[in-house]
């Protein structure tokens, strides 16, 4: 079982609310979100939160202005639905791509 930490990509579901607890975003419903653990895609302390969690994780993130990261208060209910090791290329690119898998038979050549 692998662990959100650097070079991983990390896919979650989230209800995002503001201090008077008005849900500004929900994607429970929906496809998850995936970011590159470590990259500049998605909120550094947000991503600092979710550091050692691993698949099927729940955690509650607070994000408030004494940071100074942020001008207003957040918060974040997370789901995490799934930890993977970066491929080389999101690596490079800096953030998740989608991987086209093609299975074939034992004896298809699609390989060359």
């Amino acid at each position: 079982m692998l662990f959100i930490a650097e070079h991983h990509i990390v896919s979650i579901r989230y209800i995002m609310k503001n201090n008077e607890g008005e849900i500004l975003e929900n994607t429970l419903d929906g496809d998850p979100v995936s970011y590159l653990q470590g990259s500049p895609g998605i909120q550094p302390l947000l991503q600092a939160q979710l550091t050692g969690l691993k698949k099927g994780d729940r955690k509650t993130v607070y994000l408030n202005a004494v940071t100074g990261l942020t001008d207003k208060d957040f918060v974040f209910e997370v789901i995490i639905d799934d930890v993977r090791e970066a491929l080389k290329e999101e690596l490079l690119l800096g953030y998740p791509v989608q991987v086209n898998v093609v299975k074939c038979e034992p004896d298809c050549d699609c390989y060359d």
